[in-house]
C-alpha cells in the first residue's frame, strides 16, 4: 500500500517529537549535577524516565506510520494523546515559574494543533 502524503508528514511530525523528548532525557542525564542545585518542583529521575520513555513509544509509533502498519495509527494516537496529556499534567503540577504560567497559552494551542493533526489525518488513514 502507498503511504499517503499526509501519513509521512504525521509520521515525521511523531518522529520530531520522539526526537525532542529523547534530546530532553539525555539534556536533563547529563546536567543533574548541575539541576539538582536548584529547587526543582518536579523530580529529575521522574522527569528524565518519562522523556526517555515517551521518546521511545513516539519512536516505534512513527517507524510503525512510516511502514503503514496498523498497529502504528493506534500506537501513534494513544501516545502522542498519552504524552501530551503526560506534559500537561507536569506543567500544571510542577511548573512554578512566571514564564511557565506565561506561556500556557501558546502551548496548549500547539498542544490542540498536534491532536487535531495527529487524530484528524490517521483516522482518515487506510492502513493494513
Amino acid at each position: 500500500m502507498r503511504r499517503p502524503l499526509s501519513v509521512t508528514a504525521v509520521s515525521l511530525l511523531v518522529f520530531i517529537l520522539a526526537m525532542m523528548q529523547w534530546t530532553r532525557a539525555i539534556t536533563l542525564f547529563f546536567r543533574q549535577s548541575f539541576l539538582s542545585e536548584f529547587a526543582l518542583s518536579i523530580s529529575l529521575p521522574y522527569a528524565i524516565a518519562a522523556a526517555a520513555v515517551w521518546g521511545g513509544v513516539l519512536l516505534a509509533a512513527s517507524l510503525a506510520l512510516w511502514r503503514m502498519k496498523g498497529w502504528g495509527k493506534w500506537l501513534a494516537l494513544a501516545g502522542v494523546t498519552a504524552s501530551q496529556s503526560q506534559e500537561w499534567f507536569d506543567r500544571l503540577v510542577f511548573g512554578r515559574s512566571d514564564y511557565s504560567q506565561i506561556s500556557l497559552g501558546f502551548l496548549f494551542f500547539i498542544s490542540i494543533i498536534i491532536l487535531i493533526l495527529t487524530w484528524g489525518i490517521l483516522l482518515r488513514a487506510k492502513f493494513d
